[in-house]
């Protein structure tokens, strides 16, 4: 992602925005964590995509941002409950710091953790 202003390019990486992102999905209530293994694939590789800190991130030509979220749930929480509150956290986060236009947030949960 990118901008070009009267005093030159400002630039941000794909990785800064999958921290953002990351960031404020950790600080839902119910998760665990963040699921890296999940956020990578095979397809990733030739495409010369990666994900990062459990989140994928695609920004569009019109600058708009599309994020997957790969996510670890307490297996107390409400799966739905915390997946809608991650996107929330997620949209509001990465507008706000980086003000721009998120187009979607996926949140997939893709493991559970269980208590000891």
């Amino acid at each position: 992602m990118g901008s070009n202003g009267a005093l030159g390019a400002v630039r941000v990486a794909n990785e800064v925005i999958a921290s953002i992102a990351a960031l404020a999905a950790c600080e839902m209530e119910g998760v665990s964590g963040m699921d890296e293994a999940a956020a990578r694939h095979f397809g990733d590789w030739v495409r010369r995509q990666t994900a990062h800190r459990g989140v994928r991130v695609q920004v569009e030509a019109d600058r708009s941002i599309h994020l997957e979220v790969f996510i670890t749930v307490d297996s107390e929480a409400k799966l739905s409950e915390v997946a809608s509150a991650v996107q929330g956290n997620v949209v509001e986060a990465t507008e706000r710091m980086l003000g721009l236009e998120v187009g979607e947030v996926n949140v997939f949960v893709s493991s559970i953790a269980f208590a000891r």
